[in-house]
């Protein structure tokens, strides 16, 4: 009986310590494993329960439920089971768990049965929202008060914590003065400054997030970045984990603490804890401009990102009479050719053009095609396609090259290939407003002056206005 015991005993304090440093899904596995072999035990059901609870969702409060339900079914007068399971209901929501809300005043008039005055007692009598009262303060709430009050009332943090737990020791029975201990004591450690800061100044870290995700979601449009640097607001999310999982766990360790035996209710505590009060209207106020400026800014930057992803520039086309000393020949049959090679935009509401220059109508140095419209959705590898279109033609390719596209934007790409024996360049452009293509001889320049002269051209035919296009 004594080895038996003995099993189960350290079994609880292997499953407990588990749950203090906040390992709470080893906690579970512990309790589970001895609960299998050893066989029911309150503190095993109690650790176990706490262990879901913990965790702070849904799903695991069921678990916890489960486990104090079972957990008082073998051991009905346990006052530290009555007690966690008392504390879970009345923190419960009453619209989302109305069962399990309701079942919280029974259990604590039975705590108080048991045990009248007891520090479990006095627990379960500041548990948590009751239907048609007041709602009480969130345990996270209450720590967060009660660290800041501390931190803004002295310099040394490590000393408080040291303070803080002489304290909590002194009163076992102290629920609230063992969480604060337990959060001094993690954030006295070396590097958590930064933590000590957030815990202390709440409202500056959170206007400071709010500006960062503002700043962002403005810098997007405004510097032309790509749509996914909009991620970077996320940056904020996991500066606040740390600090929220450093909370989380100092609770978990307040409550995994042994049951306290009852004592002088009339011991001091360090430092005083007043009542928790309502949120402030600063309070109130920050998180109003919080969430106001930054949905602002998350609709701006789409409305405006979206905006300059629609628009597109409007052309007027002017082609000259001469271009570096080439005559325009509008009556060439070439001409004709060159607009057979024009692709079918009528869908797109796109207008059309083609020229040839050159001295000899028959023969032209420079040839090109084009159209001007809303092009902003097309495809990436529409230039790709042009090319492949001039490929198809049947004439050997030698190279092709990516090329600046100059001071109209968008994009350029040129071959260099054979018609005929005769050496020929392609450069094709595409932009949100305008695409097409200029040929013309090769003569043996190098692949930028080339993309060069076809850059010229383009520019000397197309002018950036608002004007609607016209061809001449």
């Amino acid at each position: 009986m004594q080895a038996e015991h003995h099993e189960v005993m350290s079994a609880c304090a292997e499953a407990e310590g588990h749950l203090r440093a906040g390992r709470f899904a080893e906690a579970r596995r512990a309790a589970r494993t001895a609960l299998t072999a050893e066989g029911p035990d309150a503190r095993l059901f109690l650790t176990l329960g706490r262990a879901h609870a913990a965790e702070n969702e849904d799903d695991h409060d069921d678990r916890a439920e489960a486990a104090y339900q079972k957990g008082l079914e073998a051991f009905p007068d346990d006052l530290d089971l009555l007690t966690a399971y008392a504390e879970l209901c009345l923190a419960s929501d009453y619209l989302d768990r109305p069962a399990r809300n309701g079942r919280g005043p029974e259990l604590a008039r039975r705590v108080k049965e048991l045990a009248p005055g007891s520090p479990q007692a006095l627990r379960v009598e500041r548990g948590g929202p009751r239907l048609g009262g007041p709602k009480s303060p969130s345990a996270s709430r209450i720590q967060l008060h009660d660290v800041r009050l501390v931190l803004a009332a002295v310099d040394d943090p490590a000393s408080a914590a040291a303070r803080a737990r002489r304290q909590a020791e002194a009163r076992p029975g102290d629920d609230r003065l063992a969480v604060l201990a337990e959060t001094l004591g993690a954030l006295a450690r070396p590097g958590r400054a930064p933590l000590r800061w957030m815990a202390r100044a709440p409202v500056p870290t959170a206007l400071l997030r709010a500006a960062w995700c503002v700043v962002v979601l403005l810098a997007v449009p405004a510097l032309h970045l790509p749509w996914w640097s909009r991620l970077a607001v996320l940056v904020t999310l996991p500066a606040a984990l740390p600090l929220n999982a450093l909370l989380r766990r100092a609770r978990a360790r307040a409550a995994a603490r042994p049951p306290a035996p009852p004592v002088d209710a009339a011991a001091p505590a360090f430092p005083t804890l007043p009542p928790v009060p309502a949120y402030r209207r600063r309070e109130l106020a920050a998180g109003a401009v919080v969430l106001a400026a930054v949905v602002a800014a998350g609709v701006t930057s789409g409305v405006w990102g979206y905006r300059q992803y629609a628009a597109y520039p409007r052309y007027t086309v002017s082609a000259p009479d001469r271009f570096q000393g080439l005559a325009r020949q509008d009556a060439s049959p070439v001409r004709t050719r060159v607009e057979s090679l024009v692709p079918d935009l009528s869908a797109e509401g796109a207008r059309t053009f083609a020229y040839v220059y050159g001295p000899d109508p028959e023969r032209p140095t420079l040839m090109m095609w084009g159209a001007t419209g809303d092009f902003h959705d097309a495809p990436a590898d529409a230039l790709a396609d042009i090319q492949r279109g001039a490929e198809a033609t049947g004439y050997p390719v030698h190279t092709s090259w990516s090329a600046a596209p100059g001071s109209l934007g968008g994009s350029m790409r040129c071959m260099s290939y054979e018609v005929a024996d005769s050496p020929m360049v392609t450069c094709a452009w595409l932009d949100k407003g305008s695409m097409g293509a200029v040929y013309f001889a090769d003569e043996g320049r190098s692949h930028e002056v080339s993309a060069g002269f076809a850059r010229s051209a383009r520019e000397a035919v197309l002018h950036a206005g608002t004007s609607d296009d016209s061809t001449v």
